[in-house]
């Protein structure tokens, strides 16, 4: 997400950044998101081979036996039986290593569960009904007026509004301009 938000934000204001001779720094800004976004993607990609190594190491290793074992008991066994237990065997191989990423992707998506019990856990900033309310007909003329707003992130943080006082008429358009990646 950084690598694609730098991109766009980059390609929206090359004149910009053209007219003002920076591009050396936002290419350098891009080297260092993709260094930062390498930092996790290079250990996932060599955690995936590790793993799969050792699966397929496994799942030989029943392949292996099976055949040993055909052929140690070649004269009790039925032939049938033997190409069963085989092919089996090599099914084996895939079953694991399908229960192993699948088992692992539950986890990893399982982390969406938890921020949202996580999230309803957490004590309400304020009731959802207050005693001032609005009248029925609210709002009638479409304004907002906003008398000495702040904002902090959290309690125990500074504040980043800090008293914001402003009348937006009915009929106007208004943007709110926040920090990269505010949302």
């Amino acid at each position: 997400s950084p690598i694609y938000s730098h991109f766009s934000e980059t390609v929206s204001g090359l004149s910009v950044i053209r007219a003002y001779g920076h591009q050396g720094r936002f290419l350098k800004h891009n080297e260092i998101t993709i260094d930062g976004n390498l930092k996790s993607v290079y250990p996932w990609i060599v955690s995936n081979r590790w793993l799969a190594i050792r699966l397929e190491f496994l799942g030989n290793l029943v392949v292996f036996f099976s055949a040993l074992f055909a052929v140690i008991s070649r004269d009790s066994l039925d032939s049938g039986l033997v190409g069963l237990s085989i092919s089996y065997a090599l099914n084996v191989t895939q079953t694991l290593n399908w229960l192993v990423r699948m088992t692992s992707e539950l986890e990893t998506n399982i982390v969406a569960v938890e921020r949202v019990s996580e999230y309803s856990e957490l004590e309400n900033e304020a009731k959802w009904v207050t005693d001032t309310r609005p009248p029925e007909d609210w709002p009638t003329k479409g304004k907002l007026r906003f008398e000495n707003y702040k904002v902090r992130y959290r309690p125990g943080l500074d504040l980043v509004l800090h008293g914001i006082t402003c009348d937006i008429g009915s009929t106007e358009k208004i943007g709110i301009v926040g920090r990269t990646g505010a949302g």
